[in-house]
């Protein structure tokens, strides 16, 4: 057993040893701010560039969450959405940005932990994710799982629910039919594309209770939008949505 676990660690020394030429040989750059990275660095993303992250403060709208609004905003004045608060953590731009694309799109799965840690640290107080009954991240079809591997934001549900002990319902609002990426269409086509895009089953489950919606991104709203809508027909008691990022400008992102 001894000679084994001296094994091991010589394993585990060989490799370090080996990722540390590679790193000196082939210095990678930062994603954001191409500077070189450290040995000690995170991996795609430098510790100056994770530090200038953009957090999303109060003042907002009671409802949506939009940025420098005291009480409501004219759109949820007028109209309000029907989930009872929406909130975000950061801003997506540059740094999110690059670390979600990376994440969600190149399957660095290695960022989950950060982005996991980044939303626990600064969940907004009027969120607290002890209230609510269960989580649920929207959906993908399932031929998007299977062409990425993984639902990004069930990832990002299961990291903050853990801490709380919620449960995580992903069998409840699930993805019916499959949709052209939302991020391809500007804001009417994302309404257009995504109606009717979710079901609600086993309805019961959450008949009452207290819900707390989790995506990645929230851009022009028409994705929440659909999935709340459809969880209201089995007729939950509150519904609240909480994202990692929020675009600045939905027509431009």
């Amino acid at each position: 057993m001894r000679a084994k676990s001296i094994g091991l660690q010589l394993s585990a020394q060989l490799r370090d040893t080996f990722e540390t030429a590679i790193v000196f040989l082939y210095p990678a750059k930062c994603r954001v701010c191409e500077e070189f990275l450290g040995v000690a660095s995170m991996p795609y993303i430098c510790a100056n560039c994770w530090r200038d992250m953009q957090f999303l403060e109060p003042p907002w709208c009671d409802i949506c969450g939009t940025p420098g609004v005291d009480g409501l905003c004219d759109a949820c004045a007028v109209s309000p959405p029907r989930y009872g608060k929406l909130r975000s953590i950061a801003f997506y731009h540059t740094t999110l940005q690059q670390a979600i694309h990376l994440f969600k799109f190149e399957k660095k799965k290695v960022f989950v932990h950060h982005l996991i840690q980044l939303i626990n640290a600064h969940i907004p107080s009027d969120c607290s994710i002890e209230t609510y009954d269960f989580v649920l991240p929207i959906p993908i079809h399932k031929k998007r799982l299977r062409e990425r591997g993984f639902n990004q934001a069930t990832l990002l549900a299961n990291g903050i629910a853990k801490v709380e002990g919620v449960p995580v319902l992903t069998d409840v609002l699930v993805r019916k039919r499959h949709t052209v990426a939302q991020s391809s269409l500007d804001s009417t086509a994302r309404q257009q594309n995504i109606v009717g895009a979710f079901e609600v089953r086993n309805p019961d489950i959450i008949s009452g209770k207290r819900l707390l919606v989790i995506d990645d991104v929230f851009t022009t709203g028409a994705t929440i939008r659909e999935a709340v809508s459809e969880l209201w027909t089995a007729d939950p008691a509150e519904i609240d949505v909480l994202t990692l990022a929020r675009t600045l400008d939905p027509e431009k992102s």
